[in-house]
């Protein structure tokens, strides 16, 4: 007589053939039901593309269908009409709550003194910090004046601080998680997180002049003043490649799949 399949290997075969719930897909129908019938008409909106269980969910209850026709009746005046009809209304109502917004909307100001140009002010009276970034809850500020701050946008506090060097001028910089990137003079300078600064060689790093700079690992891009821009490779420190425009460049948009030159 052949040995039965011992107690604890059967359990996990049948494990290992089905396929195991995210924590998503977890709540039942009926409780799922239940949680969006508080929402508002908006929220809804936005839920339906949050997976494809909870459209389902959604389409079957015809929730959408009956928050529109009950707070919404002027813009939906018949409970059965189309999902494409629906749609249509539900684009309407979305322009107009997106207006009434930025017209009406509360709007919460934050403001802190980021740098003191005093005594910059006095010798340079034209000087001021006009450049910002805003990456991952970090804000990075300078330009104007021979420093530039990290700050943290939970607690408004300086995390970090880098310095210019006396004899050159921040032009332009943007930062990632682990360095600043800056264009200083008509060089590309590196400030590591961990403080370490380096700048790139002159026979490779240099251009005409520059006037606007973005940077995406692992490139940079600088908008020069010629109508050029030029690529350059963040680990070999080299131009990889030159655009060139017919106009001067004043600003760049800088994505993973897309360069855009302004």
């Amino acid at each position: 007589m052949e040995p039965g399949p011992s107690g604890g290997s059967s359990p996990t075969r049948k494990r290992n053939g089905m396929r195991a719930r995210t924590r998503i897909d977890s709540l039942d129908h009926d409780i799922l039901h239940i949680i969006f019938s508080f929402l508002n008409i908006f929220d809804l909106v936005r839920c339906t593309v949050v997976c494809k269980s909870w459209n389902a969910v959604l389409n079957r209850s015809k929730l959408l269908h009956y928050k529109m026709w009950q707070n919404y009746s002027e813009f939906f005046n018949d409970s059965n009409s189309s999902r494409r009809e629906l749609n249509l209304s539900l684009e309407e109502l979305a322009k107009m709550h997106h207006s009434l917004s930025l017209r009406e909307g509360r709007i919460d100001i934050d403001q802190w003194r980021g740098h003191s140009v005093r005594d910059w002010f006095l010798a340079f009276p034209f000087v001021r910090i006009d450049q910002c970034r805003m990456k991952m809850g970090l804000l990075l500020t300078g330009v104007g004046d021979k420093v530039m701050r990290l700050w943290s946008l939970d607690r408004y506090k300086c995390v970090e601080e880098y310095s210019v060097p006396d004899n050159v001028s921040l032009v332009d910089f943007d930062f990632d998680e682990s360095k600043i990137v800056g264009l200083v003079g008509t060089r590309i300078s590196i400030w590591r997180r961990n403080g370490k600064r380096s700048i790139f060689p002159s026979q490779e790093g240099t251009f005409s002049r520059g006037l606007c700079m973005r940077y995406i690992d692992p490139e940079a891009v600088v908008g020069c003043e010629d109508g050029t821009a030029r690529v350059f490779d963040m680990y070999s420190r080299k131009c990889s490649r030159i655009i060139r425009f017919a106009s001067v460049l004043i600003g760049i948009s800088l994505t993973r799949h897309l360069l855009r030159i302004i």
